[in-house]
């Protein structure tokens, strides 16, 4: 015997299930009127993708959290003190700034080749005589040389405030993580 609710809300009985109600919850039930089995309505489509779309979102936060716990772990297992973090972020930003101070000697000795052709160029003009094709080569390859290094001064100048905040932002997690304890010192 079956069990199931019609689309009035009201509760039905019958030896067979009717086709309309199979992907409905329904129960079955001996003859005695126990409880065989049970079975739940059929998953629609729309409840299939939020439960996918649920399942990634948890998927994306464990994994989130299994990040943040290995990054914590990290944390402590390198610095002792705040002043170690303070340590390795001035290393990181020397670095970044030396790369910054040789792009910008190179700079110069391009801008140096650069006013030198251009001089040539001045030369050629004043006498009228028609600048060869390789020099105006010479002096677009060096604009162009000096323009990607200055784009290579402005992605450093990035790298630099990313590594202020990101050490900032661990120094801050080492104070939540440390609590207090132990041995932190600015």
């Amino acid at each position: 015997m079956y069990k199931w609710v019609d689309e009035k809300g009201v509760t039905q009985y019958g030896d067979t299930l009717p086709p309309q109600y199979v992907n409905q919850s329904t129960t079955e039930l001996n003859r005695q009127g126990q409880v065989v089995k049970k079975t739940n309505r059929a998953v629609t489509a729309e409840e299939r993708k939020a439960q996918g779309e649920e399942a990634a979102k948890k998927k994306e936060e464990e994994q989130k959290a299994t990040e943040q716990g290995r990054h914590d772990k990290a944390l402590i297992d390198s610095y002792n003190s705040e002043k170690e973090i303070d340590l390795a972020r001035d290393r990181n930003l020397l670095a970044a700034q030396a790369q910054i101070d040789s792009t910008l000697v190179r700079i110069k000795s391009v801008q140096g080749r650069l006013d030198a052709r251009r001089k040539q160029v001045d030369a050629f003009n004043r006498t009228k005589r028609p600048i060869p094709a390789d020099l105006t080569t010479e002096i677009v390859s060096a604009e162009d040389e000096i323009k990607r290094l200055q784009e290579s001064i402005g992605k450093r100048r990035q790298e630099i405030e990313a590594i202020k905040t990101r050490f900032e932002e661990d120094k801050k997690r080492y104070r939540e993580l440390r609590g207090g304890n132990g041995p932190i010192s600015n």
